[in-house]
């Protein structure tokens, strides 16, 4: 068991993993730690990552990122919102920069690709998270339903469990229903 990731122990993570890795490389923080980072959650229990590295490098980064695992004790996943989502139009466009770690530049994943993927899967706490979002102004509403609208046709089309019907359900029920 992993201990929980709070905003210290994401700066500590990247810190380790700035002094570890030492190619160019971006990490993109995907998931509940970028709540975390924007102070709309104490915890979250992994870090959810994405990453752009160059082939040459890609084992070693890989290596590095076990190895900090093992010695920060923080779990981490490779993970992010394309995996369950088609991306909306602009997500590279809207990856805040956060800083750079030695040669690692680490970003927060687009904020709309992670409110749709949080929808998409409908738990309770992602629909929370998505709430937070919205009341301390991190998404605007009207933005997130536009953003909602362009991906649903290929989204309806990506797997089975991909079902538009639950995915509208749990977005009205986050924001309400669409003004007629």
């Amino acid at each position: 068991m992993r201990d929980p990731v709070d905003r210290d122990r994401v700066v500590a993570f990247l810190e380790a993993l700035g002094r570890s890795f030492h190619h160019p490389a971006r990490i993109l923080l995907s998931g509940g730690e970028g709540l975390v980072w924007r102070g709309l959650r104490g915890v979250t229990r992994d870090l959810d990552v994405a990453f752009e590295v160059d082939a040459r490098w890609h084992g070693e980064w890989i290596r590095t990122l076990r190895d900090l695992i093992e010695r920060t004790h923080t779990s981490v996943e490779e993970a992010s919102p394309a995996d369950f989502i088609p991306l909306p139009p602009g997500a590279a466009e809207r990856a805040e920069f956060i800083g750079r770690f030695g040669s690692v530049e680490a970003f927060l994943y687009d904020p709309y690709s992670v409110a749709l993927s949080k929808l998409s899967r409908g738990q309770s706490q992602d629909l929370e998270d998505v709430r937070s979002l919205l009341e301390r102004g991190v998404l605007d509403r009207d933005e997130l339903r536009r953003l909602f609208e362009a991906i649903l046709p290929a989204y309806g089309e990506r797997a089975l469990r991909a079902d538009p019907r639950r995915f509208r359900r749990s977005l009205d029920a986050v924001m309400g229903p669409p003004a007629a």
